[in-house]
């Protein structure tokens, strides 16, 4: 397979984009298929080669994206799963990428209809992590290293469709800082998948909320993992550890919730 060097967009071209977010957002509205409205936006280099290479890759597209985001976030980690930490945590990194071969999917992915949507979902306008999760792109490539399975031969991705067929069961995990260890990732969705599995015949585990309806069942088990980080070291937790609390935690929850 062709290698390719990777590159960072420039500071001043990633400043011009914050300085000019409407405008682009507008110019991603109407060019969905080429980045030739670039130059009108800044007539510098956009991007300067870094000394790694990568397997040069395509992303597929299809209108109803649903049906190539598992292949994307896929073809995505397989081919940048060898860079530093450091350069997959970056935006100027993410920028090229967006700009570059994640053109097309990104803007089916997600499509942009306002400032905001371009701002929250490309720039990192919030916190280092949580523009990781909200990026279009890098949480495509995050969702997989941190849900792939490796002790599964057969299939190391088995937990990956998992998130990837209803993102919330990931999502509200993500925004928090414990889902940086992979083990507190792995035993989770393998907690949470048995669960669903449990009681699939009769009840939708899923549909279960809280809070007048503004919660779901995986945003308090987000928080149950917090409340026991608060009290036990959690970073020195096993897989095991995690599972046996949110399946513990999300059994009792759905057992009050029969009883209603």
């Amino acid at each position: 397979m062709n290698k390719k060097y990777i590159s960072f967009i420039k500071d001043e071209a990633l400043e011009t984009l914050y300085k000019n977010s409407e405008e682009v957002a507008e110019k991603l509205m109407t060019n969905r298929n080429n980045t030739d409205w670039l130059k009108d936006i800044y007539r510098g280099e956009w991007f300067e080669e870094k000394k790694y290479r990568i397997n040069d890759f395509e992303l597929k597209t299809d209108e109803n994206y649903s049906n190539v985001d598992y292949e994307n976030s896929i073809i995505l980690y397989e081919n940048l799963k060898e860079l530093p930490r450091y350069i997959l945590t970056d935006e100027r990194f993410w920028m090229w990428i967006l700009l570059t071969k994640g053109y097309r999917a990104a803007l089916q992915a997600m499509k942009i209809n306002s400032k905001k949507t371009f701002e929250q979902h490309w720039l990192f306008s919030e916190s280092k992590r949580r523009s990781l999760f909200f990026n279009v792109l890098a949480r495509c490539y995050l969702r997989v290293a941190l849900s792939v399975d490796d002790s599964n031969n057969e299939d190391p991705y088995w937990l990956t469709k998992f998130v990837i067929e209803k993102p919330e069961r990931f999502r509200t995990l993500s925004w928090r800082s414990s889902s940086s260890e992979k083990t507190i990732v792995i035993g989770t969705l393998k907690a949470e998948k048995d669960i669903i599995e449990k009681y699939k015949d009769i009840i939708d585990v899923e549909r279960i909320t809280y809070n007048e309806g503004k919660a779901t069942i995986y945003s308090e088990i987000s928080k149950q993992i917090s409340l026991y980080g608060s009290v036990r070291l959690i970073d020195a937790a096993s897989e095991q550890d995690i599972y046996n609390l949110v399946y513990n935690k999300m059994d009792e929850m759905v057992q009050k919730e029969l009883k209603k």
